[in-house]
């Protein structure tokens, strides 16, 4: 059976139309145009061309991965990255590499460069000793800022040159960082809250046997009473320490500590050394590790913003992450991403509640109150929820000052929900606050 052919029949009648040339040549650019728009078009819904996939050690999927993909560990990945990034002026958001098999890659990071250039701004600016910050999102376990600092003078002689990259270190020590980790266990244990009261003698950021209980002074000193959030608002070590000489054993620290990621590794892009914490059956030496008055717990930045977004996020945190996906040369895209699995989980959600308001207070009322002070002129910071922990502790060796900020910042108008974690080792002269540069950071982030 016959059949008409449109395609002839357009043509013919395009021919005899009797059309200016200037028309037909026009149409004739039209079907052209259509032609290359519909096959631009076409191109753009195809998947990009798979070349191996990289998979961590610790992704977890369904599918079984075919026999060409190859495992990839973070000491690998780490390879893509280049020495002193987060050191650097400009920290790039794309970095060109080179894989083990010569192949040209491009590497994705989930760094957002404005919060990256402030904090690096702000660490040159007022000029530590040493300086490392990271910024994290809560809602998607992204790194959107993670940079470090050391001042010319320093010359490895607070921590060595080969150490780093600092933000992923764990060298400093946690100090008043590990109340956090105390309270948790407090109201998980005693079921209390955070307005149950505790006895208090002498100054509040000492820790004295006597202010203990394990010996006596010649001094007589007026009781105060103070709750639960007051004393982790104001970061008062006796209280805390009374909770590992009454309450908590060696291994019920040890347990608690092992809850917030200390002594065992976290998942992360690079490799990421475990936070270090030793407890003894000694009461005195529990009492320094319960209050973080002791060098040996020490953590590096980004678990230190971990520690403080595990409570924000009620108790199930997701894996961060720094590489969003790494593509090939030429435009086979080898993804590297973990799936959204919580990297911590604590159980009991009312602590967390509760944990979050003391860290609340810490802003408020607290130890941090005066690093914020210039946000609270703001008008949009009614509309933000603020809270954090500060910490400070000496050095082990070079007795210089480490001083501490982990905090957290969320816009519930935007659904934006933030962490960061700021360490300065201070030379012979303060210049700032650790919170100062974490409340900017904060506020950057969630305007």
């Amino acid at each position: 059976m016959l059949r008409n052919n449109p395609w002839l029949i357009w043509r013919a009648r395009l021919a005899g139309a009797e059309l200016p040339r200037f028309w037909a040549l026009g149409a004739w650019g039209g079907v052209v145009f259509l032609l290359l728009l519909g096959l631009g078009l076409y191109r753009m819904g195809l998947p990009l061309k798979k070349v191996p996939l990289l998979l961590a050690e610790d992704f977890s999927s369904p599918l079984e991965p075919a026999v060409w993909q190859q495992a990839v560990t973070a000491t690998e990945l780490a390879q893509l990255v280049p020495d002193r990034y987060f050191s650097a002026s400009e920290c790039k958001t794309t970095l060109p590499a080179i894989s083990a098999a010569g192949l040209p890659l491009t590497v994705y990071t989930s760094i957002d460069p404005e919060l990256q250039k402030l904090l690096q701004l702000l660490l040159h600016r007022y000029k530590p000793q040493i300086g490392a910050g990271v910024l994290l999102d809560l809602e998607s376990g992204a790194i959107s800022a993670m940079a470090e600092y050391r001042h010319a003078d320093e010359a490895g002689r607070i921590v060595d040159a080969d150490v780093g990259p600092l933000c992923l270190t764990p060298i400093f020590p946690a100090a008043s960082l590990f109340k956090i980790v105390t309270a948790y266990g407090v109201m998980e244990k005693s079921g209390v809250a955070g307005n149950a009261r505790y006895p208090v003698i002498g100054r509040y950021h000492t820790l004295y046997k006597y202010q203990l209980g394990l010996a006596t002074s010649r001094y007589r000193f007026r009781e105060q009473h103070l709750s639960l959030e007051e004393a982790f608002a104001r970061s008062v070590n006796p209280i805390f320490g009374r909770f590992g000489v009454d309450l908590f054993d060696a291994e019920e620290l040890l347990e608690l500590g092992r809850k917030f990621a200390f002594n065992r590794p976290l998942e992360f892009d690079l490799e990421l050394p475990a936070s270090k914490l030793a407890v003894t059956s000694n009461p005195y030496r529990r009492a320094e590790a319960a209050s973080g008055f002791i060098k040996s717990t020490t953590i590096s930045p980004l678990h230190a913003a971990l520690l403080v977004g595990m409570p924000v996020a009620e108790g199930r945190l997701l894996r961060p992450y720094l590489v969003e996906r790494v593509v090939a040369a030429d435009g086979g895209e080898m993804f590297y991403r973990q799936e959204e699995r919580p990297q911590v989980c604590l159980e009991d959600q009312k602590a967390c509640v509760e944990l979050v308001g003391m860290m609340r207070a810490t802003v408020k009322y607290g130890t941090a109150s005066k690093s914020f002070q210039h946000l609270k002129r703001k008008k949009v910071y009614a509309d933000w929820d603020i809270g954090g922990k500060t910490g400070s502790l000496d050095m082990p060796d070079s007795g210089r000052r480490c001083e501490w900020f982990a905090g957290f910042g969320k816009d519930p108008r935007h659904g934006r929900s933030v962490a960061a974690a700021v360490v300065l080792v201070h030379g012979e002269l303060r210049t700032i606050s650790s919170a100062f540069i974490a409340a900017e950071m904060l506020a950057a982030a969630l305007q």
